[in-house]
């Protein structure tokens, strides 16, 4: 199996990354695995290599004249803007598609399937698999729709390139995986034929939540436009009506590449903590999480996150969308500023209302381990195929997520 990816997901410290690696680390479980990462700066391929039994490789970025070379092309073509440059492949692709055949080929996000066409040339046999972290269209379009004017009509030419790439993989590819139901059936209604849903896996389920914690987090790729302005929201928008309301408290803000905007926000009662290690440690001191998201795709991570370190959560339904939550139950919904902050201070006040969420939310967010998707995983890619359960697998060791599932 060959699996290509955008970028090495070590560290792992974003939701796109997460899942990248655990799937990559089921592929490698139950498969002979080979992977090919665009490596950016600070990424860490020879950890990669030392986490998976097959081998995993790295080629550069393209630099920046290939780059606007790639993109001034990619529009011409009509490609969408920033995919552009995964249509001129590097070398060490081309080898590994000549000097191995393989049975099926991996692609991490819709960036990358860009390839299909060189793929199918030179592997015809070969199955095409779409992980789908989002409807990337439906992402863009709902930044459109918050963003200055004189962004609008350039931001939904995007989404419609990106809308006809995904109309074009749904067509082409053998199956897609997608993080949620909602996605599946966006998918299906493209044209797929084969979708499976596949939802993000959590970290270990930490101890619940304690008495010392005072602060509200937020915690989100800063880097990633959605998760910019629910920042900018936050702190701008819902913290000034609630921070008079919670004595001690802080709004802390986790992330990695924050820009200028977000380091702007810094203040006495305002963390903008950038890139951390682990985002383990803030959650462990958080009373809630506040996620007012305005665009993205589902499934969250940054629940799933707070629900596994037993934090509540405070959510949009954006936010929400594609979790199997309960409103009132699992999490507490919000959609304005003044519902937000009404939701903070109810949770400071009411420790009851927090333990029962925190409780309920754990029940929700069991089905979502680690070894529970590694096993859905090798369970569909037995599927696509056409290899029964009592198939021997590549690996000379039977791995566990090869074993069969209910």
């Amino acid at each position: 199996m060959l699996a290509l990816l955008p970028g090495v997901p070590m560290p792992a410290n974003t939701g796109g990354s997460l899942r990248a690696l655990t799937m990559l680390r089921a592929l490698d479980a139950a498969f002979d695995l080979t992977s090919l990462s665009w490596a950016r700066e600070k990424e860490d391929i020879q950890a990669l290599d030392r986490t998976l039994r097959g081998r995993a490789w790295a080629v550069p970025r393209t630099g920046p004249v290939d780059t606007l070379f790639a993109e001034a092309m990619g529009f011409v073509l009509g490609c969408p803007a920033g995919y552009c440059r995964y249509g001129w492949f590097p070398a060490r692709l081309r080898e590994l598609l000549e000097e191995r055949e393989f049975d099926a080929i991996h692609f991490d996000h819709a960036h990358t399937a860009l390839c299909w066409p060189l793929v199918r040339r030179l592997q015809p046999e070969a199955k095409l698999v779409l992980d789908a972290h989002n409807v990337e269209a439906e992402i863009v379009e709902r930044v459109a729709d918050s963003a200055p004017r004189w962004q609008r009509k350039a931001m939904r030419w995007q989404a419609g390139r990106i809308r006809e790439l995904e109309r074009e993989l749904a067509q082409q590819m053998d199956l897609i995986f997608a993080c949620s139901e909602k996605d599946a059936q966006t998918f299906r209604g493209l044209g797929a034929t084969a979708v499976r849903v596949v939802p993000n896996a959590i970290p270990p389920l930490s101890p619940p939540m304690v008495a010392q914690r005072r602060d509200v987090v937020f915690v989100g790729s800063l880097d990633w436009r959605p998760n910019i302005d629910a920042a900018l929201l936050l702190a701008k928008e819902i913290w000034p009506r609630c921070r008079g309301l919670l004595p001690g408290s802080r709004l802390a803000i986790v992330g990695r590449n924050p820009p200028m905007q977000i380091q702007a926000l810094a203040a006495h009662d305002i963390v903008v903590a950038g890139s951390v290690p682990l985002v383990q440690p803030w959650l462990e001191r958080a009373f809630a999480t506040a996620i007012p998201l305005r665009a993205g795709s589902r499934t969250r991570i940054k629940i799933l996150e707070a629900w596994a370190a037993g934090v509540p959560v405070v959510a949009s339904r954006i936010a929400a969308e594609g979790l199997p939550y309960t409103g009132g139950k699992d999490l507490l919904l919000a959609e304005e500023p003044s519902e937000f902050a009404r939701a903070l201070v109810r949770l400071w006040r009411d420790r009851q209302l927090a333990d029962s969420l925190v409780r309920e939310a754990r029940r929700t967010v069991e089905p979502f381990t680690p070894a529970q998707i590694a096993r859905a995983v090798a369970r569909h890619y037995r599927e696509v195929l056409d290899i029964g359960d009592s198939a021997r697998p590549y690996n000379d060791a039977y791995a566990p997520a090869m074993a069969a599932t209910p």
